[in-house]
């Protein structure tokens, strides 16, 4: 399995020829280029980005832009209902190659109860570090603190020609207390490789 980032909160999971793409439109919003609308399964979050993203997906893709429960190829995914200032928002708990995830897109503040039992149990989760216009460091702190995933891979964060202005990467590791973690362009993931105590944090560079 492999995972690629493409900015704000879009990534690509690829488990062999299933592959699972969150948020296509979200780096296209700031003026980065994002990837390809192709996948078997798009996950939106913001639903501002549901239009967009049904006009440029494949006609293979099956799209999934709300709460409820889905099985696609496998692919089991969990959607509930959340908000980011009051707009509707949807954090998704899905499962890929026998690793469960969690993606929470550009959520600006702490979950709630049912928030948090729904994504109770994810291995590895997309959060949002970059402040403003994201989640700021103190509370993707505490998601990660509540959730204790295995593998935390910060989104939302300041990177080159990004038409927002975010806090740096270097400025949630100083909070959470690293100076140095692994980066990569990709990051290669089995379900036996993930750390068995602990959180760890893995940076991923932009442009898959």
């Amino acid at each position: 399995m492999t995972i690629n980032w493409y900015g704000q909160s879009c990534f690509k999971i690829q488990e062999g020829q299933r592959t699972v793409l969150l948020d296509p439109y979200s780096p296209k919003k700031y003026g980065l280029r994002g990837p390809q609308f192709k996948a078997s399964v798009i996950l939106v979050t913001d639903s501002d980005d549901i239009e967009e993203t049904q006009k440029k997906k494949s006609e293979k893709s099956f799209l999934v832009s709300g709460p409820g429960e889905y099985e696609i190829q496998d692919i089991i995914v969990y959607g509930v209902l959340s908000s980011r200032d009051k707009e509707p928002l949807t954090v998704y708990h899905f499962e890929i190659g026998g690793i469960k995830f969690g993606a929470l897109g550009e959520i600006n503040r702490a979950l709630t109860d049912e928030e948090l039992e729904a994504l109770d149990g994810v291995e590895v989760l997309f959060v949002p570090v970059g402040g403003k216009t994201a989640m700021n460091n103190k509370g993707a702190i505490e998601i990660i603190n509540a959730l204790e995933p295995k593998l935390a891979i910060p989104s939302c964060f300041k990177i080159p020609k990004l038409r927002t202005d975010l806090f740096s990467i270097e400025s949630f590791l100083k909070e959470v207390g690293k100076k140095q973690v692994e980066k990569a362009s990709k990051l290669s993931l089995k379900a036996s490789s993930l750390p068995r105590e602990g959180t760890k944090i893995v940076v991923l560079e932009p442009g898959g």
